[in-house]
């Protein structure tokens, strides 16, 4: 599997070394995070969520169906970055193989028993400027066939003296799983994702943007889809997190096999109680559809309305809406 290849492949790197020489640690401040592009879903008293569990039915006083669906989503985000960030940091832990004034190289480096050669570029711009590239190819091949499967820039944030800030800044991610699917072993993952991220200080509004092409669709594997998420965070405020894309909302009915384009926008405080705001239009839809739904800090649907099916409706959104009274629907 590509990912355990990657793993494998950091655990070479780090074969024979000590500890960080400090002229590289400039290099490191240039490479993201997992903080800085992490996406969190609502939380209760602190307590990090998991999509883990069946999603529930839509019933007032029952688990909210669109809090699960939310927490879902940012599931699938943090998915597609946590592995290739936490690889970046096992490598980096260690002392580069060349070392420049602009530039620092880990690798190439071939693990005993896999067929892949890796190699990870970090270049210097500017100060405070940096990008990156991870590589791979066979093993048996040439230095020309190195592919790009991992890249990204980054700009890092300074503080008053201008001293970088390791962990805070702004920058763009992108993962080339077609490329990375070239590679022997690798795994199922298909088409690509480009990540923008801003994290300019431990009080300032933090945002991630991720727009995935072609990737495979987790209810049929025959087909790709695309998809958009948006995610700000106003530490100790709560958050909101948006995302479209084409999705069969009649699943249940054969005969109505279309795909209509769904967005939903979730809002929530730091307490967890939220809403979320959900429009699908085209397909087999005649009308647009709209659903609203609200829950409590321990993530109970407390108000629902359905513009199509008005008669399933419950709850009161003055009282019941964590004071999200009014729709927010997404603008991607």
């Amino acid at each position: 599997m590509l990912r355990k290849s990657l793993l494998c492949a950091s655990l070479l790197l780090a074969a024979g070394c000590n500890d960080a020489d400090s002229g590289d640690a400039k290099f490191r401040d240039g490479l993201p995070s997992k903080e800085q592009v992490q996406v969190k879903a609502p939380q209760a008293k602190g307590q990090g969520l998991t999509a883990a569990g069946p999603s529930a039915m839509f019933g007032q006083g029952q688990k909210s169906g669109y809090y699960q669906v939310t927490v879902d989503a940012t599931v699938s985000v943090n998915t597609g970055t946590a592995w290739v960030l936490g690889l970046i940091e096992r490598i980096t832990k260690y002392p580069p193989t060349t070392l420049e004034e602009n530039k620092a190289v880990w690798g190439p480096a071939t693990e005993a028993l896999s067929p892949i050669t890796w190699r990870l570029t970090v270049t210097k711009s500017g100060e405070a400027s940096f990008s990156w590239v991870l590589e791979g190819k066979g093993k048996t091949e040439e230095d020309s066939a190195f592919r790009a499967v991992l890249s990204g820039t980054q700009q890092v944030a300074v503080n008053a003296d201008g001293e970088r800030q390791r962990g805070f800044g702004s920058g763009e991610l992108f993962i080339d799983w077609d490329a990375a699917h070239t590679l022997p072993d690798a795994d199922d993952h298909v088409g690509t994702v480009e990540i923008r991220y801003a994290r300019p200080s431990a009080t300032a509004d933090a945002t991630v943007d991720a727009d995935f092409h072609q990737v495979r669709d987790d209810k049929d594997p025959t087909k790709r889809v695309d998809g958009k998420y948006h995610y700000k965070t106003t530490p100790s405020a709560g958050g909101e997190f948006e995302f479209a894309t084409l999705q069969d909302v009649n699943d249940n009915d054969p005969g109505a096999a279309k795909l209509e384009n769904v967005s939903i926008k979730s809002r929530w405080t730091s307490t967890g109680a939220g809403r979320a705001d959900v429009k699908a239009t085209g397909g087999d839809l005649a009308a647009e559809l709209r659903v609203n739904e609200c829950w409590d800090t321990n993530f109970l649907s407390t108000y629902l309305e359905i513009n199509l099916f008005p008669g399933q409706g419950y709850g009161d959104a003055q009282t019941g809406c964590a004071g999200f009274t009014a729709a927010a629907y997404s603008s991607l």
